[in-house]
């Protein structure tokens, strides 16, 4: 009889010892493809959305030969409207403007490569720290007298996608 109590409790012991919700893997092996989980606290501090300053503008080229660009000024605002800086990947896109359309975003014009902020250094020499925003300028093939509208995703550690859409203007 006491050998049998012995060996209940031994298998108690054991089965909370093996069973208590530890996790197999080592840390840092995580499969997800995301550097942040919802539930972890560092994501409530991330970007809730973009904004595209109104300061962007199409600057023409100087000379005949040469291209002119979009300077694109775009902050990231967390849950409280403050400007953040973090390591995010920028897409942009130009579409044609459609004026008194119910969809203004006609025909796509240009996809820039995705810019990668997730390294520091990168991060760094884009951001305009007395604007808390990033600065990037965008090459154009041909100078475009019409407005168009630059549409700004945002692909953040958290598997978060931001949109934004700015109607740009010539100078």
């Amino acid at each position: 009889m006491k050998t049998i109590l012995f060996l209940t409790k031994l298998f108690f012991v054991l089965a909370l010892a093996f069973y208590a919700g530890c996790s197999a893997q080592p840390p840092g092996t995580d499969s997800s493809p995301t550097l942040f989980h919802d539930s972890t606290p560092c994501s409530r501090f991330g970007p809730a959305r973009i904004d595209v300053l109104p300061i962007t503008s199409i600057a023409p080229a100087s000379a005949s030969g040469s291209d002119s660009t979009i300077t694109a000024y775009v902050c990231l605002l967390d849950a409280f409207d403050s400007q953040i800086k973090a390591p995010v990947v920028f897409r942009f896109e130009l579409f044609q403007h459609i004026q008194r359309s119910a969809d203004p975003k006609g025909k796509r014009l240009i996809v820039w490569p995705d810019i990668d902020l997730t390294d520091p250094a990168a991060n760094n020499n884009l951001w305009q720290d007395f604007l808390r925003a990033y600065l990037f300028s965008l090459p154009l093939q041909k100078s475009s007298a019409e407005n168009c509208i630059l549409h700004v995703t945002c692909f953040c550690p958290s598997g978060k996608r931001l949109n934004a859409d700015f109607i740009v203007r010539t100078k």
